[in-house]
């Protein structure tokens, strides 16, 4: 007999700590210390009691379930802006290594408790979105930002873009977000930043990687035909080929290999 699935819909979060793998093992035991720490005081800033929080933690981040009749535009207006006061306090004290960054993805959607964590594809949209590139890229163009939101195209029409709790929707950029299958738009927000009014470009190394990739894409393959017929692009060679200074002419296989027959004195 198949089991039901018993799903409920819920306001969910991914929270992820930005270059956390960089740090060593005494590093990241210290991250994830004050991770908790900052969370905490991010929920009690705003009055909210983060013991009703359904969290599974991830090492470096946590995806929270918030409890049934959790305000969504409450979350959104107030969590976030409450976690970049905190992580603000928290890195003026930290040293270079030990500053945190967070980004944060929200969502909302049918969720399940399976036997090995969370279940639902509304899960696998916030994993999605926690990892997209913009939200990558929009952390990336603010380097005295602390945190960086995305919110999923349902969250923002149905929560940002009606204004709730004070939510500017002009502050809140349209991107489109492609991880792995996943293909969708979202919306992203940094506290205290106008992120429309500013380039978010990809970092220069991701740049030139990618601008290497179209450019061998589009560059037709060097082919090699019969005798001493080269081909390169719009470049064809029919005659002898030297290479190199002091390189020989060869008409052919035939006659490279009976010079090199003659040399070994055979």
């Amino acid at each position: 007999m198949a089991s039901v699935v018993q799903s409920q819909r819920r306001l969910i979060m991914f929270v992820d700590m930005e270059s956390y793998s960089r740090n060593d093992d005494v590093g990241q035991f210290h991250a994830q210390k004050n991770f908790r720490k900052i969370m905490r005081e991010a929920a009690d800033l705003c009055g909210l009691d983060r013991s009703g929080w359904t969290v599974q933690a991830t090492g470096d981040g946590e995806f929270a379930i918030f409890p049934p009749g959790t305000s969504e535009p409450r979350i959104v207006a107030e969590l976030v802006p409450a976690m970049e006061r905190v992580l603000r306090d928290h890195n003026r004290q930290a040293s270079d290594h030990a500053r945190i960054r967070m980004r944060v993805a929200m969502h909302q959607g049918l969720v399940a408790l399976a036997e090995n964590g969370f279940a639902g594809k509304a899960v696998v949209t916030a994993a999605r979105l926690v990892n997209a590139e913009p939200l990558r890229d929009a952390l990336g163009s603010f380097p005295d930002a602390a945190v960086a939101l995305i919110v999923s195209d349902t969250i923002h029409r149905d929560v940002v873009s009606q204004s709730y709790s004070g939510i500017r929707p002009d502050r809140f950029r349209r991107v489109r977000v492609e991880v792995k299958s996943f293909v969708d738009e979202a919306w992203i927000f940094v506290p205290d930043e106008n992120v429309n009014c500013t380039p978010m470009d990809p970092p220069a190394d991701r740049r030139s990687g990618a601008r290497r990739r179209v450019e061998k894409a589009k560059r037709p393959p060097a082919r090699r035909t019969s005798g001493s017929r080269f081909d390169f692009g719009t470049v064809t060679n029919n005659g002898p080929t030297v290479y190199g200074d002091n390189g020989r002419a060869y008409g052919s296989h035939a006659a490279w290999r009976e010079e090199e027959d003659g040399e070994d004195g055979s």
